[in-house]
């Protein structure tokens, strides 16, 4: 072998003795470094235990942050702020002793606690303090976040040198005032089917009442009337349900002043708007059973065949529920109202929303928007009057003809039919209910301005006949407005109706008639 080979020959050996030997260091260098990683993530993973507190002993809580300092103190087994015995909201009470029952810290950030500042604990933005029955006392003070990604806060626990970072869990519940603790205990839940009468009224002119038909009536559908400001006014089930349905659960957000001794502060002594309900609970009937009527009450509504049942006047108990609306409030982004119920001096707040919803309508969206609902065979007929001219309608049942066809029999075993008649003349059933359906359709437009009623000759008065009761006479009367007539139902003038379909019934009226040689 030439000796130019042996030499290459020992380079080559040498360079992977080499390499291997440089493998060998790093893998030792990269586990002892995996090793330190794994220690330190150990070591900060691990939290610091600083105390473990008995929270069935603690009999006082002293909180001082941005917004002020108030003391809670178990009096009685009831959670009260010091010095006013005005009761704390228990769950969020329980949530602070939750939270300290086992305080950990999660690192020493400072041995020595220099410049505190810098944490923000020379002025701490919270600080609280736990007193157990022994007079034993925690101390736990709070700066400003930590600037990670952790959710902590620096803190000093019973300590003034030594700076540790604390989980959130500490600080949160304990960011609070005494007005957002204390506790509520007027928020409302009544069941609407039970309501049996409603007012409402606000500055703004909204001045309306209702009541509950009840047993009163055997219509299916109307079942309320609004008594304010109409009289003797049928209101629209369903619209005045959904409106019922925004009073009957009520949240406060918060009780700003407790037993209040002057209303005034609040404009509560000459109210914005009141809220007043009558209505009646069932004795004996929890509040879940109720709501599992009322859910069973909904389906019924829906379901024509089935027929609620009246709950026994010896099972109600009447109540009364009257809320006052005082002066709007603007905190930062927020818009409320401040509340009083009646009956207590707690002032509450409510959200702008909440009370816009109690108060966001108007009479007129109450009221049946039909002029006149009764089906053709709830009548005996009816009276057409229109340009000096009277039509009388009537409706008899006469026995069908054996050439009658099976359109016009009746169902009913006896063969009997309806057979229309115009002044005394037979007519066309087709035609005439045709007609009878084109004002059965028509439908109120709004409230009159009395300033604009004329006292003119109605263009058209329909009389009608029903099987029971008394005649109901509408009269369509021309306006100061050249859109629409006044409606006179039986002497009441509260609205006004599209004048085009009043001119068009009128035309098809003398197209009948003219067809019919009447």
């Amino acid at each position: 072998m030439k000796k130019k080979q042996i030499i290459y020959i020992v380079i080559m050996f040498a360079a992977i003795v080499l390499l291997a030997a440089g493998y060998i260091l790093a893998k030792n260098y990269n586990d002892k470094k995996s090793e330190e990683e794994a220690a330190k993530e150990e070591a900060d993973s691990k939290t610091i235990d600083i105390y473990d507190i008995d929270t069935e002993n603690v009999v006082k809580i002293s909180i001082a942050n941005d917004s002020g300092s108030f003391d809670m103190v178990l009096k009685d087994n009831v959670w009260v702020q010091e010095g006013t015995d005005v009761p704390m909201n228990t769950e969020n009470v329980q949530e602070m002793l939750d939270a300290v029952a086992d305080v950990d810290a999660i690192k020493v950030i400072s041995e020595d606690g220099n410049n505190l500042s810098e944490y923000g604990l020379d002025n701490p933005g919270l600080s609280y303090t736990i007193t157990m029955t022994d007079g034993t006392q925690y101390n736990i003070r709070l700066g400003i976040a930590l600037s990670t990604d952790v959710s902590a806060h620096y803190a000093l626990l019973d300590s003034d040198t030594k700076v540790y970072s604390v989980s959130d869990n500490y600080y949160d519940p304990f960011d609070t005032d005494v007005v957002s603790m204390t506790r509520i205990d007027d928020e409302v839940n009544i069941n609407s089917d039970y309501i049996t009468k409603v007012s409402v009224n606000n500055r703004e002119g909204l001045d309306f009442s209702a009541k509950y038909l009840g047993e009163e009536t055997s219509d299916k559908y109307y079942k309320w009337e609004i008594t304010k400001p109409y009289k003797d006014i049928l209101a629209d089930t369903d619209t005045l349900k959904a409106q019922l349905d925004k009073y009957t659960t009520i949240e406060y957000e918060k009780c700003v002043d407790y037993n209040c001794e002057d209303m005034s502060k609040y404009g509560l002594d000459k109210p914005y708007g009141t809220v007043a309900l009558d209505y009646y609970s069932v004795a004996g009937v929890s509040e879940s059973e109720e709501d599992s009527e009322e859910a069973s009450s909904d389906t019924d509504t829906e379901d024509n065949s089935a027929q609620a049942t009246p709950v026994p006047e010896e099972m109600r108990e009447y109540y009364t529920y009257t809320l006052y609306v005082g002066d709007k409030y603007v905190d930062n982004d927020t818009e409320g109202y401040y509340v009083n119920q009646e009956g207590n001096n707690n002032v509450y707040t409510l959200s702008a929303d909440k009370v816009n919803e109690l108060f966001g309508f108007t009479t007129f969206s109450m009221a049946d928007p039909c002029i006149y609902s009764e089906l053709v065979d709830q009548i005996s007929g009816y009276d057409i009057e229109y340009k000096d001219k009277k039509y009388s309608v009537e409706r008899r049942e006469e026995k069908a003809e054996e050439s009658a066809d099976d359109e016009k029999k009746s169902d009913d075993d006896d063969g009997m039919v309806n057979v229309y008649y115009v002044n005394g003349q037979k007519v066309d059933e087709t035609e005439i209910l045709t007609l009878y359906s084109a004002a059965y359709l028509l439908t109120l437009s709004g409230e009159a301005d009395k300033s604009l009623m004329t006292d003119e000759k109605a263009v058209l008065t329909i009389t009608y006949h029903p099987n029971e009761g008394e005649d109901v006479v509408v009269k369509y009367i021309p306006y100061g407005n050249e859109n629409f007539y006044s409606v006179d139902k039986n002497g009441m003038t509260y609205f006004l109706t599209d004048k085009r379909g009043i001119d068009d019934l009128v035309s098809r009226y003398e197209s009948f008639m003219e067809k019919n040689n009447l």
